[in-house]
């Protein structure tokens, strides 16, 4: 797992198409001619992720609106990060 600076900014790749159905998000990455699905929290991060926004920033946005303690979380979304930007989903900003 890549290491994440949390104040390292990261943004969503511009090659992906995404859509909301029925509360998740659904992507598919042209360049790699594959489909991603996030629900829940995933899909709000990704949310966020529309403009560049660091691990501190989306830490406190999500402890903000869920239930959910900061190391917790921290640890939860460096993780989910790693998972995207492995998968090609998202770039430093």
């Amino acid at each position: 797992m890549p290491h994440l600076d949390a104040s390292s900014p990261l943004i969503r790749k511009p090659d992906l198409v995404a859509a909301a159905m029925d509360g998740e998000t659904v992507m598919m990455s042209i360049e790699r001619g594959e489909y991603f699905g996030l629900g829940g929290v995933g899909s709000r991060v990704w949310e966020l992720l529309d403009q560049p926004t660091t691990l501190a920033q989306l830490t406190q946005v999500i402890c903000t609106e869920y239930e959910v303690d900061a190391a917790t979380c921290r640890g939860d979304l460096q993780k989910f990060l790693a998972d995207l930007l492995d998968n090609g989903l998202v770039a430093p900003a």
